[in-house]
């Protein structure tokens, strides 16, 4: 068993929720930002995330074993960060430099709430990468202490 694959796979899970956190981030700073530098409403972005491989092909590849190696797990990786196509809601506010004739602005389609929900998760799934990563490191220090009979 090939213990350094964890590390791999807690680093692909560290990367994938680094760019869900710029992403969360972005969307949060320009949920008012009616126009973006081409003149269209700013448009919710979201990361878009697949496997490396599917948990059928890792069954499939155990055969009769009951151990799993790691190298063989599935790894996230991040497949591109896509604009919502969600239409932009409505705000009355006739005062904003914006404002159309009726008097009502476009802002992007996000909510404030859902994405600092967003970030919570991101943070959480985060520090468990984080926490299986120390775990691994800890239990490879403890075997090379055994190995020199400390």
């Amino acid at each position: 068993m090939n213990l350094f694959s964890i590390f791999e796979i807690s680093a692909a899970g560290m990367s994938v929720e680094q760019s869900r956190l710029a992403v969360a981030a972005s969307n949060i700073a320009n949920a008012r930002t009616t126009k973006t530098a081409d003149g269209t409403v700013y448009r919710p972005l979201s990361v878009s995330v697949r496997s490396t491989t599917s948990y059928q092909d890792v069954v499939a590849s155990m055969g009769t074993r009951s151990d799993i190696d790691p190298a063989n797990l599935p790894r996230p990786i991040v497949q591109g960060v896509v604009a919502s196509d969600m239409p932009p809601k409505l705000v009355y506010d006739p005062g904003h430099p914006d404002a159309d004739e009726r008097g009502f602005v476009a802002l992007p389609a996000i909510d404030p709430v859902s994405s600092m929900l967003e970030l919570m998760t991101v943070s959480r799934s985060y520090e468990a990468n984080i926490r299986a990563f120390d775990i691994t490191r800890s239990l490879l220090q403890r075997t090379i202490d055994m190995g020199k009979g400390q």
